[in-house]
């Protein structure tokens, strides 16, 4: 489970050399800022230079853009199996971040002390122990988009038989298209952070004209919280030092999913939370409401939508 978490970042499964170790720290030591990409490896558009997306497999391209993240440099841990006598080094104050796994049940009991994050697979829930990540942590329209589209996807082709390809024996859902939605993701969450920093520090009428297309800051749609909260680690810093300034004349600053807040959203995390809880029949006074006012206006839907889902949070925490 956690290497296959951890291989969602394009390429860091083959940079784990100080993963073992809080204090080992030789890949930034190492590490050289790239200066060049191959220029049959872009195409332009309106003066920005622009990559295919079919070249966004290139290691060249991967590397220029700053990945692999890397998430375990020093100060950080990651641990498949972590034994009780490591549980020391988890609290060590040099210890500022890790992923690690156990079976057993101490960890669970004194999770409080030992996560941030904790991931059941017995009881397959996720939960978020501290308090001061929600907001961070919390999906953005276009982030809740981008995983409904992902999930519902895998779910339609998902082949019980042999979960290894999708039963349609095509390319959605499969392996393949798993990766290459979180590496496009990525590249373009990569991509708007350079640009978010880029309209940060750039006086309104000294930026370049080329830019005028790129509609407000395209950070947003990844959750300012969660922006602002990576700018502040270590990660983030690495990133930022170790990458050109305008990543954002590579890859397009744009969430792959990217706008506000749909009716269609509304819609279909409405349908998926009464599927869950099984709910037909006990919001449909609720429902009503709600179509009742599709109608007449953006702050009577809004209002709506509020009453229905404090019903379904209430009908949650009752059962």
């Amino acid at each position: 489970m956690q290497f296959s978490l951890i291989s969602l970042i394009p390429g860091l499964l083959r940079r784990l050399e100080d993963c073992a170790d809080p204090e080992l720290d030789s890949y930034e030591k190492n590490m050289v800022r790239p200066t060049s990409l191959k220029t049959s490896e872009r195409s332009s558009r309106k003066g920005i230079i622009l990559l295919c997306w079919t070249s966004y497999s290139s290691a060249t391209v991967l590397a220029y853009m700053g990945l692999p993240l890397q998430i375990f440099g020093k100060g950080s841990l990651f641990g498949p199996y972590t034994p009780l006598q490591q549980l020391d080094t988890l609290a060590d104050f040099g210890t500022k971040s890790y992923i690690v796994g156990s079976t057993n049940s101490l960890l669970l009991q004194q999770k409080d002390r030992y996560s941030d994050i904790l991931i059941n697979l017995d009881d397959t829930t996720i939960n978020i122990t501290s308090s001061s990540l929600r907001s961070a942590l919390a999906l953005s329209p276009a982030d809740r988009r981008w995983i409904d589209f992902l999930t519902s996807t895998i779910t339609e082709t998902w082949d019980e038989a042999n979960p290894s390809r999708p039963r349609t024996m095509g390319y959605m859902g499969s392996e393949e298209f798993i990766r290459l939605q979180f590496e496009e993701y990525l590249l373009a969450l990569l991509s708007s952070m350079k640009y978010h920093l880029y309209l940060y520090s750039t006086p309104t009428h000294l930026r370049d004209p080329h830019y005028s297309d790129i509609e407000g800051d395209p950070a947003a749609d990844f959750n300012l919280d969660w922006v602002d909260a990576w700018a502040q680690t270590a990660n983030f810093a690495l990133f930022n030092k170790y990458t050109d300034s305008h990543l954002f004349d590579i890859v397009e600053p744009k969430h792959p999913t990217a706008g506000g807040l749909s009716m269609d959203d509304i819609n279909r995390r409405l349908t998926l939370q009464v599927q869950e809880l099984h709910l037909d029949e006990r919001l449909a006074k609720s429902r009503e409401a709600l179509n009742k006012h599709l109608a007449t206006g953006q702050k009577k839907v809004s209002s709506a939508f509020n009453h229905l889902w404090a019903d379904i949070e209430a009908m949650r925490e009752a059962q």
